[in-house]
């Protein structure tokens, strides 16, 4: 985790972020996926107290791809959020994603981000 403003408390190792001051947040979170089996089926949403954020669900999926292929999935949107409130990324998809292995070209690459903003 790069940078915390102080509205927001993370600890790594743990699945959720602690939302610490009540507000309208952009939520953008990304996950990068390679294939099982020749397929890649994402599909994710933010869980907020427990409850999955109806306009958070976004997803992709591809057949005949090669071991190689490396998918990003992009989701964001607004929400407003109370002091003292957990977030955290639900993978809704019936597959197994995998976030691990080589990057793109053997480089090393991001493969999962939660960006959180408040905006008001």
């Amino acid at each position: 985790l790069a940078y915390q403003s102080g509205d927001f408390t993370f600890i790594p190792g743990n699945s959720s972020v602690t939302i610490e001051r009540a507000g309208v947040y952009r939520i953008h979170y990304g996950v990068t996926a390679r294939p099982l089996e020749g397929r890649i089926n994402q599909a994710y949403a933010v869980v907020i107290d427990g409850v999955e954020h109806p306009l958070s669900f976004f997803g992709n999926r591809q057949e005949g791809v090669t071991n190689t292929t490396r998918t990003p999935l992009n989701g964001i949107f607004l929400a407003p959020i109370s002091a003292g409130a957990t977030l955290s990324l639900r993978n809704k998809s019936a597959d197994v994603d995998y976030l691990a292995g080589t990057g793109v070209d053997n480089q090393a690459i991001n493969r999962a981000f939660l960006l959180i903003e408040r905006i008001g």
